[in-house]
This record gives C-alpha cells, structure tokens and sequence, in this order.
C-alpha cells in the first residue's frame, strides 16, 4: 500500500518513479574506471572528465585505476556495474576497436555491454624516425621504405597496440614493408629510437613532441586532420601527400548498458557544455590531444564503422590474434 501510494503521489505531481530517479542523479559520487595506468593519454582524459562532471553536476566524481590486459579488465568491471550512472568508463579505442579484432575471448561485448555516452577528444600520432635515417619527409621515407623492403624496423608499445596497427595501417597504404619491433611500452620503444636501435616509430604526439623539439628525433608528418599546436611545423600527412593514414585513436566515454537515457544524456551534455569552455580544451591540447565532441548514434556509428576498419586491416596485415 505504501509503495502504491508514493507511485500515486508522483503520478499525481506528472512523474513517472522512473522520472523521479533520474531527477534525482547524482545522489552519491560518481566513479569513473581509467582501465589503463596512471599517465596515459587516457588519464588525461578521465582527470578532465572528472573535474567537468564535478563542476557541472555538484557532486564528486572519483577516478579508480584498473589496468591490465590491454584496458579489458577495467572496461570488463564497468560492463558488469549497476547500469545506475554511478560507474562510468573512460577509455581508448583500444577496448572497443581493437580487442574486438584482436583477442580470441573477450570478457564483454563492445557493442552490447555498453552505451557510447561521448566522443571528447583524438589522440593522433605523429611519425617520427631517427637522425640517421636518410629521409626528412615523408615522401622521402616512403621511398627509402620502398628501397630496402623489410629493412627498415619501427617500435611500437607492443603487438596489437594503437602504435602497432598504425604502422601496419601506413605500410598497407603506403605499398610498404616495415619491420614491426614490439616493446613492453612506449617508454622503452622511444628510448630504443633514440639510441637508433630502430628506425622509427608511430608516437603519440605528446610523447614525441619534446624529443623533437630538442633535434633528437625528426618528425616527417603528423596524423591529424590540422597541423597541431605542440609541432606547429610538422605538415600533416595530408599536406605531405598520404591521406588515409589516421588510425580509429580516440578517447570517449562509456556507461553500463540498460544506463537510463535521462542519466546519459545530463552526462553528454554536461560534458558538451565544458568541452565549450577554453581551458578545457586548451588543456586536452597542451596534453597532445586533439578536442572534439561526438555523442548519441554518432558516436555509435563511428565505432561500428572503426570496429570493421581495424578487423579488416588485421586480416590484410596477417595480425596474429592473442
């Protein structure tokens, strides 16, 4: 009788008991699992996620590290959480385009298991290659990698990585043949191209930048729609002549499918209305990540449409599956 009583108040008021919960988030903090370590591009992200729902919802909002097995641990435990917006995921392309083509078991369905809340921003990469190579552009690379077949060797943070599959998205484009040389992250992979143990390398521009500046790497083309703002100089690979190297590199952030949609939709638009803000976005690009917003079936379909680019560049690529 109680129960019916309190629905009949709200339907009295015109709300729904559903209307009334969702009215009512967020009632406690909010969570936000960063599947990867602390300092990745993606920590960038989920910081500014934080302190943007924080601002715009009056409500703490906590970031809880889960690494490990390429970010699927952490997205697995999200895609288990209460669908109530109080857990969140913030995360790369890397659990949702490239596990799904890569990994013979997953612990979650990209697709099913999750609601794409936004898009907020890309984290390209730039190409860089040792002093010693005899190449200052990116044409001239190209040609070089097409003189010595197999020869020429690039780093990457390990096999399947956003850094990897760039390589192999160049090589495919390019007509290449590139040696693909896997490290347990990009730390030890940059410190191999400095020491000219390898050629070359697919970084992210944040952690290529700073050795460029300083002339110990030379950088031949960015991949990104605009030149950006840490290498003003670098041309893109469009300008330098090779559209169509921009691999899915891009951070967003997910819920718990069955999420309410008035939940997702106070939380894309409150993350909107901050990505509108110019310290917002000027620190996502300080940070080496491109700003950008995409929400609701846009951002849906871009990930189907990434999740059959990287599928059908594994099996052109003969990727092994892990």
């Amino acid at each position: 009788m109680q129960r019916r009583s309190a629905t009949a108040a709200l339907l009295a008021l015109g709300l729904s008991p559903f209307a009334a919960r969702a009215q009512a988030w967020p009632a406690r903090p909010i969570k936000i699992i960063n599947p990867f370590p602390p300092g990745s591009p993606v920590d960038v992200v989920a910081r500014s996620v934080a302190q943007s729902l924080e601002g715009g919802l009056k409500q703490s909002v906590v970031v809880d590290y889960k690494a490990g097995a390429g970010g699927t641990i952490g997205a697995g435990e999200v895609a288990r959480a209460p669908a109530d917006g109080y857990t969140l995921l913030v995360t790369s392309s890397s659990t949702h385009v490239i596990a799904p083509a890569l990994r013979r078991q997953m612990p979650y369905d990209a697709n099913n298991d999750f609601i794409p809340v936004a898009l907020i921003g890309y984290g390209p990469t730039v190409i860089v290659v040792h002093p010693s190579v005899p190449a200052n552009t990116l044409a001239e690379f190209v040609q070089y990698a097409k003189a010595n077949p197999g020869k020429v060797s690039y780093a990457s943070s390990g096999p399947g990585t956003i850094l990897h599959l760039s390589g192999e998205l160049f090589a495919h484009k390019t007509g290449t043949q590139l040696l693909h040389v896997p490290y347990k992250g990009a730390v030890p992979a940059s410190t191999d191209l400095l020491g000219g143990q390898v050629q070359a390398m697919f970084d992210s521009i944040s952690n290529a930048s700073p050795q460029v500046r300083a002339g110990k790497l030379k950088a031949l083309a960015v991949v990104t729609p605009e030149r950006t703002p840490l290498l003003p100089g670098v041309p893109t690979a469009i300008e330098a002549g090779f559209p169509g190297l921009d691999f899915p590199a891009w951070l967003g952030v997910f819920a718990p499918a069955a999420t309410p949609k008035d939940v997702v939709d106070r939380i894309a638009s409150t993350l909107q209305a901050a990505m509108a803000q110019p310290d917002v976005a000027g620190k996502l690009t300080q940070s080496g990540i491109t700003p950008a917003f995409m929400a609701g079936e846009t951002f849906r379909a871009k990930l189907v449409a990434d999740q059959k680019l990287v599928a059908d560049l594994v099996k052109v690529a003969n990727v092994p599956q892990q």
